[in-house]
């Protein structure tokens, strides 16, 4: 007689399923079977985690009970080191530094960079369309969103491509970029020399960008602080670029997957706004982010304790079959959507507006120019489970009907 071996323990912080693209499958066991599971840590005190999409939004509606202010990584630390980012503060704090930027990255702020998007679109479809085989993180959804960025933060051109070095090397543990046991401390002090550079030169003569705005606001009486300032910064450089540019690599691959849905796109492309939030929530580009409870909660017989850190995945909920009807398939034209690809409540993604910017504007440049992506393999995965992250696919870009 053969005994049957005890099903092995779901360890979220293995991070092979997320490199293989398998995922899904298992956050979908995890939402059946084990909607709050607890998961122990290598070197940490371990964490819950909630799957399912009513209980994701509990948690991130009741941020006295969830606060951010011990950090939103899963593991504990935060990426931007001693500082405190506007997304690891808690109100009423988080509320005023939050304010500051917002405004400049609302809708109908963003229409005013809308030329701008526009003609890096224009620039980067004119490029990878007149060659065979591109490798299309680098060549355009990673070029996209940091040329705007810096426009929008008063980084220079040149500099830009920076801005993404310094985000693959903080926001993951993966060993590409893992040059030296202190990388993400390497990058986080390159990061913030530079703009300690580019805030005294806006400190003198500001103009119309983010970052002027940033150093000459009022906080608490006062300007902000170098380590307020410090902190702001990153958070920038890195929603501004990581969502956009997996997004929309994560769209080029959802459409090959589901090759119909782009060929109702091209017929019917007043669809694009509904494609651009179903594939907000099918790729979900923020797979997750962390609380810390604050108090002892019962959940469902059990006990999440002060201190506790609480994991909100995002992914899985955006896949929550009592929410979304087939939620493994791509239907850019579903009727309903509030999805949680850009988080939710008050810590909900200030750059969303710009985000959708950018993806709208780079799907229409190309259904104006009759343009098809196909990918040539598979992605390669950066190295995390909190991102949804790319970092090379080589694809063929071609006209429509063509092969």
């Amino acid at each position: 007689m053969t005994l049957q071996q005890p099903e092995a323990a779901i360890d979220l912080m293995d991070l092979a399923p997320f490199i293989d693209g398998t995922e899904n499958a298992l956050l979908a066991q995890l939402r059946n079977s084990e909607p709050l599971h607890w998961n122990d840590e290598l070197d940490g005190p371990g964490f819950w985690s909630v799957t399912r999409y009513d209980d994701v939004i509990t948690v991130v509606n009741d941020p006295h009970t969830f606060v951010n202010g011990e950090g939103t990584q899963i593991l504990s630390r935060k990426v931007e080191g001693g500082t405190s980012t506007v997304h690891n503060t808690d109100p009423p704090r988080h509320t005023g530094l939050r304010k500051l930027a917002a405004p400049h990255l609302r809708a109908v702020k963003v229409r005013e960079w809308q030329d701008v998007i526009d003609r890096a679109v224009s620039a980067i479809l004119d490029d990878i369309s007149g060659r065979g085989g591109v490798e299309f993180v680098h060549s355009a959804s990673a070029l996209l969103p940091i040329q705007v960025l810096g426009q929008v933060l008063g980084v220079p051109l040149e500099d830009c491509g920076l801005l993404l070095d310094w985000t693959n090397r903080v926001i993951s543990d993966d060993p590409e970029f893992m040059r030296s046991p202190d990388e993400k401390e390497q990058a986080r002090a390159e990061m913030f020399a530079y703009f300690e550079d580019l805030t005294a030169a806006r400190r003198a003569k500001p103009r119309n960008d983010l970052v002027s705005r940033l150093v000459h606001a009022e906080f608490e009486g006062g300007p902000l602080s170098w380590e307020d300032l410090a902190a702001y910064y990153f958070v920038l450089v890195g929603a501004g670029n990581e969502t956009t540019r997996n997004l929309i690599t994560g769209a080029v691959l959802a459409f090959d997957e589901f090759p119909e849905e782009w060929a109702k796109l091209v017929a019917r492309p007043e669809l694009l706004r509904s494609a651009i939030e179903e594939m907000l929530r099918y790729v979900t580009p923020i797979r997750a982010m962390r609380r810390t409870a604050t108090k002892d909660v019962d959940w469902d017989g059990r006990t999440i304790r002060a201190g506790d850190k609480v994991v909100c995945w995002f992914q899985a909920a955006n896949r929550d079959p009592a929410i979304f009807p087939d939620p493994d398939v791509v239907r850019i034209d579903r009727a309903e959507n509030d999805h949680v690809g850009f988080g939710w409540g008050i810590h909900a993604c200030m750059g969303s507006h710009l985000a959708r910017a950018e993806v709208t504007s780079f799907f229409q440049g190309m259904l104006d120019r009759g343009l098809r992506i196909r990918p040539l393999g598979p992605p390669d995965r950066l190295h995390t489970n909190q991102f949804h992250a790319f970092k090379r696919l080589n694809v063929r870009v071609e006209k429509e009907g063509s092969r």
